[in-house]
């Protein structure tokens, strides 16, 4: 009976004991659980209180992205309002690379898709695309017609990130015409952006590379705008918020007749070469030509390497502005300026006279006239008309090469116009201090011979030689050649003029050389009745014969001579001046001044 007493007491006390450990660990759980709320309450409370406006900001931006709305670019039109380069609106794909969960499968459904656009395309774009920060949207640089932008529609629930953007893309309405005035953009590049405005091109894929396009890239570049849009989990557009509209880039005028430009280019034909015409009252270019051009449409989107190299290594050079930064021997061309600073500084009279053999003997070497048995007696006016050289090779051993260099200097010869396109070339204008710095070495006086026919050192553009012949024009009046229609002119320079009758000498002399039949421009001026045209034909020596004879037929067509022209007309009250350079084609009597009569007759009559 003990026995059962005491086994009951055993079960009654374990019942306790269990009942009490269980309530132990009832209440430790319950303290457990009450300790994880209060953190929660703890962190509850700090987020929305403390951090409620961090926090709702994130939060706001997982589904409110704001994107720059691209400004549109200015136009730029020619003087007499038509319109050189447009902004055309088409279609474009626009990746967003960290909505694009497998870009190689991607980019190759879109070839599949859209098989018109080149495996190098997209080969390209996806190195660019991989260079590029995740959330930043990236244009694929092809432009797709409506039928393939419809095409794509249809299918773009297979396109997670990609969108189809309708934008603006720059057009040159004239295509190959004034490109190297005009310039051309590109895709903006890293280097491009150490120098900009970041800001300013959000949105914003291209930039100025060259030309009118580089130089007023300010001016074009308009201010981006702003737009809030509610985007859903796979980040496509719910509904728009806000929007700031874009402030768009200003219009340009230019000086340029883009009639007269397409008269000069059709001219040039295939040569290689530069003209450059000047309104001389006010430094207007009327026209500047490149010979040969391209087409500045394929660099927009970004040119492919394949058409880059057949520009960079076609080798009649299409890439280069021969009209600014061509620099070329002036040759004869320079024989008006230099007469006329040797009759104002007392070198010669207008009546002084030498006999011409065809040759001019100095220090055992014999310098030779272009035409052999020599023009007999001649005066600086002859000298003129029919490109006399040895009176030139005489007279330039009295004045020296730096009186040749101070009379050529205020003219432009030697350094640059000034004209707003970026690149322009500076030339050579030589004197001794010139030679002693570049080769230091001292200057012979047989190099001034061949300076005063403006072979030797001396080097110009076709953009320099129009302005000189611009200020001959105006009687010394010197003017700054601009392409920015309305700008406003500086107060014009004047050459110091001893003797008027001087330079009406000289532009007289550069009248016969059009118009009486001894002149090296007659065949090309002689059908001109109207009016009267002051010109002047020079020939740019590329290979030394070193004494020799020049023949044509035995020479490589690289090595013939250069054929330059300069003149204006009216000759009385000019509105036209011009230059005009042909590589490779011989004597300028044949080849230039056709051209450039031409062009300023066609400017005259048709045109003006």
């Amino acid at each position: 009976m003990n026995n059962l007493n005491n086994l009951q007491f055993d079960e009654t006390q374990s019942r306790i004991r269990q009942k009490a450990l269980f309530s132990n660990r009832l209440l430790f759980a319950v303290f457990i659980i009450f300790v994880v709320f209060c953190l929660f309450m703890a962190r509850m409370v700090f987020l929305q209180w403390f951090n409620h406006e961090a926090y709702l900001g994130l939060s706001e931006g997982n589904r409110i992205s704001v994107e720059p709305i691209a400004p549109e670019r200015g136009k730029i039109y020619d003087r007499n309002g038509v319109i050189l380069v447009d902004n055309q609106p088409v279609y474009s794909l626009s990746f967003m690379r960290e909505l694009v969960y497998d870009l190689d499968y991607t980019l190759n459904t879109i070839q599949e898709l859209l098989p018109e656009i080149r495996p190098e395309t997209l080969e390209q774009f996806k190195k660019r695309l991989l260079r590029t920060p995740r959330h930043r949207a990236l244009i694929l640089p092809y432009t797709l017609d409506e039928s393939e932008a419809a095409r794509f529609a249809v299918n773009s629930y297979r396109f997670p990130g990609i969108t189809l953007n309708a934008r603006l893309k720059r057009v040159y309405t004239q295509n190959q015409s004034a490109v190297h005035l005009l310039g051309y953009v590109g895709r903006i590049s890293q280097q491009d952006n150490l120098t900009i405005d970041r800001s300013r091109y959000r949105g914003t894929e291209s930039i100025g590379k060259t030309g009118i396009e580089h130089f007023y890239e300010d001016k074009l570049q308009g201010y981006p705008g702003l737009q809030r849009i509610e985007t859903n989990a796979q980040g496509r557009t719910i509904r728009s918020l806000e929007t700031i509209p874009p402030i768009s880039g200003q219009d340009l005028t230019l000086t340029i007749d883009i009639r007269l430009q397409r008269y000069l280019e059709d001219l040039f034909d295939d040569r290689r070469g530069a003209a450059v015409a000047i309104n001389p009252e006010n430094g207007e270019i009327l026209a500047f030509v490149s010979s040969p051009m391209f087409d500045p449409n394929m660099f927009v989107d970004g040119i492919s390497h394949t058409n880059y190299n057949a520009l960079l290594h076609n080798r009649n050079k299409p890439l280069i502005n021969r009209a600014s930064r061509g620099q070329y021997p002036p040759g004869s061309t320079t024989k008006p300026f230099i007469g006329l600073g040797a009759l104002e500084a007392g070198f010669t009279g207008m009546d002084d006279t030498i006999f011409d053999p065809g040759y001019f003997d100095f220090q055992e070497r014999r310098y030779r006239n272009w035409r052999r048995d020599g023009h007999g007696v001649t005066n600086l006016q002859r000298s003129i008309v029919e490109s006399v050289d040895t009176y030139f090779y005489k007279m330039s051993l009295d004045m020296g090469i730096d009186s040749i260099h101070d009379i050529l200097a205020p003219f432009g010869f030697g350094a640059q116009t000034g004209i707003d396109i970026p690149g322009e070339a500076t030339g050579i204008l030589p004197s001794q201090q010139w030679k002693m710095a570049t080769y230091g070495k001292a200057w012979f006086r047989g190099e001034t011979i061949i300076s005063s026919i403006g072979q030797g050192f001396n080097l110009t553009t076709p953009l320099q030689l129009a302005k000189a012949t611009s200020i001959l024009a105006n009687r010394g009046r010197i003017i700054r050649p601009h392409t920015l229609k309305g700008q406003a002119l500086e107060s014009p320079e004047q050459i110091p003029i001893k003797n008027r009758e001087h330079w009406e000498y000289i532009i007289d002399a550069m009248i016969d050389t059009v118009h009486t039949p001894r002149g090296t421009a007659w065949g090309a001026g002689r059908h001109i009745k109207d009016y009267k045209i002051a010109g002047k034909t020079g020939t740019a020596q590329v290979f030394s014969l070193n004494d020799g004879e020049y023949n044509e037929e035995e020479l490589d067509k690289r090595l013939h001579d250069h054929a330059l022209f300069v003149g204006f007309a009216p000759a009385t009250r000019p509105k036209i001046a011009i230059s005009v350079v042909v590589e490779n084609a011989g004597g300028g009597g044949r080849v230039a001044a056709p051209i450039a009569i031409q062009a300023m007759n066609h400017y005259l009559k048709e045109l003006e």
